[in-house]
């Protein structure tokens, strides 16, 4: 009887405990589901509004609207089981632990505000929507645009307070030991919030900054220089054309191009000497030509080379008064082209000449390649077109404005546009959007693999290099780079629907030549190359903007194809767990692809984070954008 009876309480004691067990798991479970829950409808919001952009609809806030409701219910029941938890409210006051349900709290009204900004961004949305759906009649877009701004300004002023009580609040909860899945949520804070904050600092200081800088508060002129990218220069192609662009109330005036390629001509009329250029491009290009506007962006660095551009342009053409510089590629053409449509120009000896954004770099490359009257500037076409497209770009109907903005957006995320402003309050937003061209100097490793043409041809139109980049890393603290790169020339398959005299007057021969560069950190050594498995020479070495390189010659003939390995050693900074990699892109390029892996002495990492650019359907990283790499071992 007495065993019946233990083994009824044994059973009876397990099936409480079971029960305890169950009602743990489930509230435990609600309780992470509840927190889970909020970070998805928050992630569904922020597509809703962020992703559509200018293409924003009523049915997309709706959509947000409806996420950022669902969030604040998932926090507040969150807020519900931590309230009645009894073992929370024993830890609440059990030292070490305390510090865990205090966390749990501040992670949870930091939540509040991302749903408080989360409100605010919709009401902003609906504002745009409206103002988008019934634009003001006759008015340029960079006035639209400015007025839509003003509009969502006090949606940004609110946006921008909870933006720093965020900040404030994380500040506040320090960086003590967590449990995981704490620990995680601050991590995943941690990644965010750098990001919100210069979302909100952006949108703040455009707000402020752009209508000076479109010449709504005084007339701006902006020194324009045309790079054509179809010949590879460090600062993104030949500046094919340089001139003048006044802007007032938004709207550009007439633009006063000179053609480059009549700047030596000019400086010997006004009794100019020889300028000697940097070595590389000396040996293999201007030999005993001076150094000239044409080939004046040697350095990679826009800052640099912009100034350097502006004193060639000032040589011939005086002192200019100027409140910045922009530079703007081929790809710019054809993308400005894709939404205005095709435009359609008279040009002298060639009558109507339709531009199309899949025609247009072969057209203007033949038309400026042609011989005009002695007196005549070939490359004026440039201006007529650019002139052309400004003004339709202005003219957009509201439902384009959205691709609009997009593109603009990408070309200078691209590299494709490279602003300098002398106004550092506007340099600092055209650098935090990453538009200043600049070498970057970030304290974690560094790549830009840099090239020039240096053989007079248009090789760049159809040379696309791809590759396979490994780094491993050592005990030593150092990581070994290995950059293994394949050249393929296709002249003959690209000359065969072409005419010969422009295949002539384009590509020469078809002997592709460049000169290949390697920058990264000051603590760059050990560097050597070899092309087709032979060694070769490492013929200069230099420093530009903080960043050291070194460079090598690759000439490819036509229907050949080769192989350039670059091999390095940089001394990393980092933790030993830890490798940061910033890729940067070369201005003008399209984005080579490369195959990436990072290893710690051959062996993968834990964790292996790479943002920006975009992936091919190998899955290889391709630059067209600035790439970062975080390695985690």
């Amino acid at each position: 009887m007495r065993v019946a009876l233990v083994r009824r309480r044994r059973i009876g004691v397990g099936v409480l405990l079971a029960l305890l067990v169950l009602v743990t798991t489930w509230h435990y479970w609600a309780l992470y589901s509840s927190i889970t829950g909020a970070k998805s409808d928050l992630e569904g919001a922020r597509l809703h509004l962020r992703d559509a952009g200018l293409n924003l609809t009523a049915n997309d806030i709706v959509q947000a609207r409806r996420d950022v409701r669902s969030a604040r219910g998932n926090v507040s029941s969150s807020r519900r089981q931590i309230r009645w938890d009894p073992f929370l409210r024993l830890a609440g006051v059990v030292p070490g632990a305390k510090d865990q349900v205090s966390a749990m709290d501040d992670i949870l009204d930091m939540a509040d505000l991302l749903i408080d900004i989360g409100d605010s961004a919709a009401d902003a949305g609906d504002k745009a929507v409206a103002y988008r759906d019934r634009p003001p009649e006759g008015q340029p877009l960079t006035k639209s645009l400015i007025d839509l701004l003003n509009e969502a300004g006090p949606e940004l002023d609110r946006i921008n307070a909870l933006s720093d009580q965020l900040v404030a609040k994380r500040i506040a909860m320090g960086d003590k030991p967590l449990l995981p899945p704490l620990n995680s949520a601050r991590e995943r804070l941690d990644e965010e919030l750098p990001r919100v904050a210069n979302a909100v600092d952006q949108a703040e200081l455009s707000k402020d900054l752009l209508p000076a800088f479109l010449g709504f508060e005084g007339d701006r002129r902006y020194m324009l220089f045309a790079l054509n990218s179809g010949e590879l220069l460090p600062g993104g192609g030949l500046v094919t054309s340089a001139g003048i662009m006044p802007v007032s109330e938004g709207i550009n005036g007439s633009l006063d191009f000179i053609d480059s390629t009549g700047w030596k001509a000019a400086w010997e009329r006004k009794g100019g000497n020889y300028i000697e250029p940097p070595g590389p491009l000396k040996r293999y290009l201007l030999r005993d030509f001076t150094w000239n506007l044409l080939v004046s962006n040697w350095s990679p660095d826009f800052p640099a080379w912009s100034q350097q551009a502006r004193e060639f342009y000032e040589l011939v053409n005086g002192k200019q008064r100027i409140d910045g510089i922009i530079a703007v590629d081929l790809t710019v053409l054809e993308r400005l082209l894709s939404v205005t449509g095709p435009k359609t120009l008279d040009i002298q000896g060639f009558g109507q000449v339709t531009f199309t954004s899949d025609n247009a770099v072969l057209q203007l490359e033949a038309l400026t390649r042609q011989s005009f009257d002695p007196g005549e500037d070939r490359k004026s076409v440039i201006g007529q077109l650019a002139e052309q497209l400004l003004a339709d770009m202005l003219r957009l109907p509201s439902d384009k404005w959205a691709s609009a903005v997009d593109i603009i957006r990408d070309l200078g995320a691209e590299r494709h546009i490279q602003v300098l402003s002398y106004q550092p309050a506007e340099q600092t937003v055209i650098r935090d959007f990453g538009w200043d061209g600049a070498i970057k100097q970030d304290k974690t490793d560094y790549l830009e693999l840099n090239e020039a043409s240096v053989l007079s041809t248009k090789l760049n139109l159809i040379i696309k290099p791809e590759g396979v980049y490994n780094i491993d890393l050592n005990g030593l603290g150092e990581a070994n780079h290995e950059l293994r790169l394949t050249y393929r020339n296709p002249f003959s398959e690209w000359a065969a629907d072409k005419h010969p005299d422009l295949v002539s007057q384009l590509m020469l021969q078809g002997l592709y030549g460049g000169y290949l560069r390697v920058f990264g950190p000051s603590s760059l050594s050990n560097y050597s190359a070899e092309i087709d498995g032979a060694p070769a020479s490492i013929e200069d070495t230099g420093s530009e903007a903080g960043r050291d390189w070194f460079g090598t010659l690759l000439t490819v003939p036509p229907d050949s194809t080769r192989e350039v390995v670059f091999r390095w050693k940089v001394a990393v900074t980092t933790k030993q767990d830890e490798y940061d990699l910033l890729i940067q892109k070369q201005p003008g390029t399209d984005g080579i692809c490369l195959a990436l892996a990072v290893t710690r002495n051959g062996k993968a990492p834990a964790a292996l984070d790479i943002t920006g650019g975009t992936r091919d359907q190998s899955g290889r990283v391709c630059l067209t954008t600035d790439v970062r790499v975080r390695a985690r071992f």
